[in-house]
């Protein structure tokens, strides 16, 4: 009898061990929103894994480019991809900074959105400061990395998959204005039991070109919000994410405004009224952990 307790006990022993190896062990992937510098509206977003490789979306304004390269030299000096949702200048400031020098930096693969540059500079904004733009296609013809995604289109990066809900196309095309952010790439990432969905810079216009084929693949755990949560998509888009967290990326003088220069304090009243935790500028950098 005493012979077989010690066994049970070592089997259990052996069972307890393999667990919390297991627990231990399993993948996760921390999601992590910068501020800009500016002290304005902006994207900057890191994913890293357990091992400390790095991913990056966005990177904000030119003048972010010393804040990205110093999460850059904290990762090894390499970027194992780097995810561009639209070529505005809160958004790959930066990595036009940084791409444009050599700083030693290693980048693995480069995602960018597939935009129609004639219809671009065709109806292009002075808030667009297509100077941007333009810049980026002189440094991407010097890239035999990149790859430019549209709709349906998936990769995976650090045991991570990637699926392109929206990107730039004939919908964007027809638009008289606003091509660049609804041109924006709007993807989902999900590991193996949680997502988030990245909306970038996408606004109402794209819904209903959106939802016929993606409406079931909008849901996730946790969301940007399109167009940093002002005049973006609507609180109807926002149930069907039903996402547990949200994220605003824009000051407080945006996002609090009443006066209808802004509309962000609608959005962040909805998701405070459904019981969400809503990220936003305020008290620095904010993570979620995605399994």
């Amino acid at each position: 009898m005493k012979g077989f307790m010690r066994l049970g006990q070592l089997v259990l022993c052996m069972v307890m061990l393999m667990t919390g190896r297991r627990q231990t062990d399993r993948a996760y992937w921390d999601v992590t929103q910068y501020q800009t510098i500016r002290q304005k509206q902006a994207m900057i977003y890191t994913i890293t894994d357990q091992s400390g490789r790095l991913i990056l979306i966005d990177g904000g304004y030119r003048e972010d480019a010393d804040q990205i390269r110093s999460i850059i030299r904290d990762h090894g000096d390499r970027v194992y991809a780097w995810i561009l949702t639209h070529p505005h200048p809160d958004h790959i400031g930066a990595f036009n900074a940084i791409m444009a020098s050599d700083d030693g930096i290693t980048v693995d693969r480069i995602y960018a959105s597939n935009v129609n540059g004639e219809r671009y500079h065709e109806t292009a904004r002075p808030y667009d400061d297509i100077s941007c733009y333009d810049e980026f296609c002189q440094i991407a013809k010097e890239l035999a990395n990149i790859t430019y995604l549209s709709e349906n289109d998936t990769f995976s990066a650090l045991g991570l998959d990637f699926k392109v809900l929206h990107g730039w196309d004939a919908h964007v095309d027809g638009l008289a204005s606003h091509l660049c952010n609804n041109g924006s790439l709007m993807f989902k990432v999900s590991g193996k039991s949680t997502s988030m969905l990245f909306c970038s810079d996408t606004q109402k216009e794209m819904q209903k070109y959106i939802l016929p084929g993606h409406r079931k693949e909008l849901e996730a755990d946790y969301v940007q919000c399109g167009h940093h949560g002002n005049w973006g998509l609507t609180e109807y888009f926002y149930r069907l994410v039903n996402a547990k967290a949200a994220f605003m990326d824009a000051p407080p003088y945006i996002l609090e405004d009443r006066n209808g220069t802004y509309d962000g304090y609608q959005l962040l009243d909805f998701f405070e009224s459904e019981g969400m935790t809503v990220f936003r500028y305020d008290g620095g950098t904010h993570s979620v952990r995605l399994t």
